[in-house]
């Protein structure tokens, strides 16, 4: 193995000898045991210097996994600074590097040899003129990757011919075929022609974007890369891969066939252990606000006016006693904080005798003369935004015959209601004919009349009265339709019972379907006992460009529920916009490792539990440390399935068959699983297959 490291911080050694003479008096103070330090760098291939992506970080002296390097093969750990660093990849020699407390480091790796699988193309006549052996299918969140390279021996290819190979990813649980992006490989020659067939103009070929054309030697091999991605709904169906290739030059199509080179899709993920908690909604602008209900209070204030006077006396009468209990009804509104006035409306009225125009005349100065007094005493707050009317009118005769009946006067009221008929649209001829009748002075002019000169008067208050806890309960007993989203939440939050609270918050949108905090609220209860359902808070978040003017916490609830339904893409979406808070970090940190982020969550995941490290391991494709680690797993059927997986990984058929088996017999249903891994198709093919064909070491043609 050949490695480097280079120091990006060199100092001379003079400048050493006098930064340690400096220094010496000052050692003392600081402490004796080695500190923890950040460690940030790059990993490069030796020679290329090309950034390695996916290199994990392990600490020497502990052996655990600590990082993984991003895209561009930087990384930043934290470690002790006199321990070392063990760095390994798939594609490169391992690699250890002491820290010795530098901060920064630049690692070379040499890489591996790279093993090409051969692109075989063979002579007419034979039965398959192309080959192309196994290959994986990758899961990384709700995208299934594919990437294989093909060595086209340049003995078997002809100048004069166009090479197709058309990728296609079948879910075999869906029955639907799905096409990657297609490799053609052009010939120089079957290049300049194709030109020159569609007058040099290269749309016209569909094919153009995809095309490569031979411009090495005719003596040197090509290689051609197939790589492309697929996003698919649900990640646990089960995949296979199939290549339809074909050979043709400018006449006819020499060769054509099709090859399944993968079966089961590589995703050691599937049995990533976590635990989510739900967020209750407490952000106020979101709940549910008591209601408020409108209350009308109606009075009628007798007030007594003096024959023919407009000006309200106190003294007089009850007048004093009226006004007091209307401003004491005003001072109550003033005092409550859950009261405010809503309108005051005033009715001035005049008794009929007389002429009309002269008792409308009295009746307004009457009203007036008894509103200048009401609103000198209601405060200036409270009518300010108080919608505040005043009317006059007078009373007819008929009023008058009313009053009478309802005082069981029957035959008074009838010989009222006879001069009425008799005089009709005369009302002159009508007051004159009411004095005349036998009871006028010593009933109606004593009695009945002034009961008529009065003022009317009507108050609409508007008040939040939330109904109690026990006024809810007992609303939801007789009819639950008729509960207001408030009512709602008031009685979920104080039910104990899980079972009784789930109830209420589905009757709850069930009433009121637009009842956000129910939805969140009702998410992160089945979130916390492990049964999310995204489709509760579906019908907010059916519009992308608005998800942010939702709350964070209904906003993490989705995101959670979505990860639990594998939609892992929609997730990542909905996890990226939110704060990194103690509340939504663990939901960011799974997020981002089921989604392919693994070097930025490596440590995290890892520290979680040992049967995480191991799949992060397996995901990084550090097979070799992964079976070292999974060795020491428990013997449940899934730490015994991915002990199977890692085996396999580093070719221990013999233990991996064992281990499959003890996984199976723990637990049939994994049986399933094992037929759409890419990791174990193999192995639970040999099983399915017996004993005599899984010793013969010969795998099935697929």
């Amino acid at each position: 193995m050949i490695a480097t490291v280079k120091h990006l911080f060199e100092y001379p050694a003079v400048v050493l000898t006098a930064l340690a003479a400096i220094v010496a008096p000052l050692t003392a103070p600081f402490r004796a045991d080695a500190r923890t330090i950040n460690v940030r760098g790059v990993v490069l291939s030796e020679g290329s210097r090309e950034p390695l992506e996916g290199v994990a970080i392990r600490s020497a002296s502990t052996e655990r996994l600590i990082g993984s390097t991003n895209i561009e093969g930087q990384f930043t750990v934290s470690v002790d600074e006199n321990d070392d660093l063990i760095f390994s990849s798939v594609n490169a020699e391992t690699l250890t590097e002491p820290v010795r407390g530098r901060l920064s480091l630049e690692v070379m790796m040499m890489p591996k040899p790279q093993q090409l699988e051969e692109l075989l193309v063979v002579a007419k006549g034979m039965d398959k003129a192309f080959f192309i052996d196994e290959a994986e299918l990758n899961v990384k969140g709700n995208y299934i990757h594919l990437k294989k390279y093909v060595k086209i021996p340049h003995k078997l290819f002809s100048s004069q011919v166009r090479m197709i190979i058309q990728p296609t990813i079948y879910d075999v649980t869906l029955r639907k075929l799905s096409y990657l992006k297609p490799v053609v490989f052009d010939g120089s020659r079957y290049a300049i022609t194709q030109r020159r067939m569609h007058d040099f103009n290269d749309s016209i070929d569909p094919l153009v974007p995809f095309r490569q054309i031979k411009k090495t030697s005719r003596n040197t091999d090509d290689i051609v890369t197939i790589s492309d991605s697929l996003y698919v709904e649900n990640p646990g169906h089960d995949f296979i891969c199939l290549v339809m290739s074909s050979l043709e030059n400018y006449n006819r199509i020499i060769q054509a066939d099709t090859f399944l080179i993968a079966r089961g899709t590589v995703n050691p993920l599937r049995f990533l252990k976590y635990k989510l908690d739900g967020v209750r909604l407490t952000d106020k602008r979101y709940l549910p606000q008591p209601d408020v209900e409108l209350r009308d209070t109606h009075g009628d204030m007798n007030l007594s006016f003096e024959i023919g006077k407009t000006r309200l006396n106190l003294g007089m009468g009850r007048n004093r006693a009226e006004i007091d209990a209307l401003l004491s009804e005003f001072r109550a509104i003033d005092s409550n904080p859950d009261m405010m006035l809503k309108s005051f409306s005033i009715v001035g009225t005049a008794s009929p005798e007389g002429s009309y125009e002269g008792n409308m005349k009295l009746a307004r100065g009457r009203m007036k003369s008894a509103m200048d007094v009401i609103l000198k005493s209601v405060p200036e707050n409270m009518r300010r935004n108080a919608d505040i009317t005043t009317d006059a009118n007078v009373a007819s005769w008929q009023d008058v015959a009313d009053l009478l009946r309802s005082d069981g006067r029957e035959s008074e009221a009838q010989a009222v209601e006879n001069v009425i008929a008799k005089y009709r649209g005369a009302p002159a001829r009508q007051n004159a004919r009411m004095k005349r009748l036998p009871f006028y002075s010593s009933l109606l002019a004593s009695d009945y009349l002034p009961r008529l000169r009065r003022v009317h008067y009507q108050i609409v208050t508007s008040q939040y009265r939330p109904l109690n806890d026990e006024e809810i309960k007992q609303l939801y007993a007789t009819d639950y339709r008729k509960m207001s989203k408030y009512h709602f939440w008031r009685l979920y939050s104080n039910t104990p019972s899980p079972a009784a609270r789930e109830t209420v918050m589905r009757r709850a949108l069930e009433v009121h379907p637009d009842f956000l905090v129910a939805a969140s609220d009702l998410s992160a209860m089945l979130i916390d006992q492990d049964r999310a359902d995204a489709t509760i808070l579906e019908p907010f978040f059916t519009d992308p460009s608005k998800w942010l003017k939702l709350p964070e916490e209904a906003r993490y609830n989705m995101a959670a529920s979505e990860l639990r339904a594998e939609r892992y893409s929609r997730a990542d979406s909905l996890f990226f916009d939110l704060p990194d808070v103690p509340a939504y970090h663990k939901g960011k940190v799974y997020s981002g490792a089921l989604n392919g982020r693994y070097q930025d969550v490596v440590r995290e995941v890892s520290e979680d539990s040992p049967v995480n490290e191991v799949l992060l391991l397996l995901a990084l494709k550090d097979n070799e440390l992964a079976w070292e680690r999974a060795r020491k797993l428990g013997d449940s059927a899934v730490e015994e399935y991915i002990k199977a997986t890692a085996a396999n990984r580093v070719d221990n058929y013999t233990l991996a068959m064992v281990h499959l088996e003890n996984a199976l017999r723990l637990d049939p249903s994994l049986r399933d699983v094992a037929r759409v891994d890419g990791d174990l198709s193999d192995l639970i093919e040999d099983l399915d297959a017996g004993p005599s064909d899984a010793g013969s070491g010969d795998s099935t043609d697929l």
